[in-house]
């Protein structure tokens, strides 16, 4: 069967322009997508010698000094609870952390950095800040800062129901 041939008129609208923010933005977004790729393959090159990843990394930050679920952990880092979970179980399974008891909750138990687990977090946690202290000379404290705050206005602007 011959396909009908599309006029001109017959085609989708060319999409708008974008305005002055819409453009900026876009921008943004692209240079934030090409900064996480750098991100996660410095935090890669940062924990390879403790048999760690940047994921790992990011679940051990934020499993943190006090315990919390699965689901809290990845709330807080904006990753799926899935995710969290396979890289607990892997965090579990290396000793580095530990499931206990949730007094609140009677299934969901709580992840906690066992002994080798918060001396691996302190570690990790000199070599980030010598790191963020390098990177962070390359721009002002207020620059920085205001920049974390529109960052943190366009994250909640995306949490909102459409």
């Amino acid at each position: 069967m011959a396909r009908p041939s599309l006029r001109l008129t017959d085609r989708a609208a060319a999409p708008r322009a974008h305005s002055a923010a819409g453009a900026a933005f876009t921008e943004l977004v692209i240079e934030l997508f090409r900064l996480n790729g750098r991100l996660i393959a410095l935090g890669d090159e940062m924990t390879q010698d403790l048999g760690l990843t940047s994921a790992r990394w990011q679940v051990l930050g934020a499993i943190g000094k006090a315990p919390k679920t699965v689901a809290e952990a990845a709330r807080q880092m904006g990753l799926t609870r899935q995710n969290v979970q396979r890289i607990a179980d892997w965090l579990v399974e290396n000793g580095i952390a530990e499931f206990v008891d949730n007094p609140n909750h009677r299934r969901a138990k709580l992840v906690a950095l066992t002994k080798k687990g918060m001396a691996l977090r302190e570690r990790l946690g000199e070599r980030q800040t010598k790191w963020a202290n390098e990177t962070g000379a390359q721009a002002s404290a207020a620059e920085l800062a205001a920049a974390a705050e529109v960052l943190r206005r366009l994250r909640v602007a995306l949490d909102q129901p459409r």
